[in-house]
């Protein structure tokens, strides 16, 4: 099965190259095509991204989800897997993403995410939320999921029309949520990608808990995502 990993990025060159190695060392054994959607970054995220990526593509939206979307048109895998720019995948990743879609019936999923350079008790707390969202919600076909570990059957993704590359924030909830629609999401556990919590530390647990609790809500139940969702630390 082909794979087209995608990653949206902006003044990333701090981050990128971790990221970009640890798609490149995967023990998938098939075809995996790396795509960077940049948008218009001015530091050197673009001069990295062409030392690993088969594409580089420009958008000018400036959205994260524009920058899904515009990596999605240029690819050319059955299967569009996405990952941000500060996070690391385990070297499993695709291969256990891709493995999801044996089922002809499934159409999206998404793995497990953990927290980058966190005390002990807060990755037990952190990742013992997590877990418990995505399983217990993903039964009850309320999908948490998160753009930086998510998987999209391509076929059924250029069916719904991809991303609304107006959303600010909230993008993902709102793909799978029409996507599911369309077939199953599954839940790959052991899938991981291991994220920046330089948002938690600029905004604080309790900032952080409440707006991405909020925005998951609002967006699944209401369809209004926040309208705001600043840079953090470069």
């Amino acid at each position: 099965m082909r794979v087209s990993v995608i990653i949206p990025a902006l003044n990333e060159e701090k981050n990128i190259e971790a990221t970009l190695k640890a798609v490149r060392d995967q023990d998938y054994k098939g075809p995996i095509e790396l795509i960077v959607a940049d948008g218009h970054s001015t530091d050197k995220t673009v001069q990295i991204a062409e030392r690993y990526a088969n594409k580089v593509v420009m958008e000018t939206t400036r959205t994260i989800a524009a920058g899904r979307n515009a990596g999605a048109k240029a690819a050319s895998g059955d299967l569009l897997l996405y990952t941000d720019a500060d996070t690391i995948v385990e070297k499993n990743w695709v291969r256990l993403m891709a493995g999801a879609f044996k089922d002809s019936e499934v159409v999206a999923a998404f793995g497990m995410i953990k927290p980058l350079g966190a005390h002990p008790i807060e990755k037990f707390m952190l990742n013992s939320s997590v877990w418990f969202a995505a399983t217990f919600l993903n039964f009850l076909r309320m999908d948490y999921t998160y753009g930086n570990n998510m998987a999209l059957r391509k076929s059924t993704f250029d069916k719904i029309g991809g991303f609304d590359i107006y959303l600010v924030t909230g993008e993902d909830t709102d793909i799978i949520k029409r996507i599911r629609k369309e077939g199953k999401v599954v839940f790959v556990p052991n899938a991981v990608a291991h994220y920046s919590i330089r948002r938690i530390r600029e905004w604080g647990y309790r900032k952080y808990l409440w707006f991405h609790t909020k925005n998951f809500f609002m967006t699944l139940i209401f369809g209004k995502p926040a309208k705001k969702y600043e840079a953090v630390g470069r």
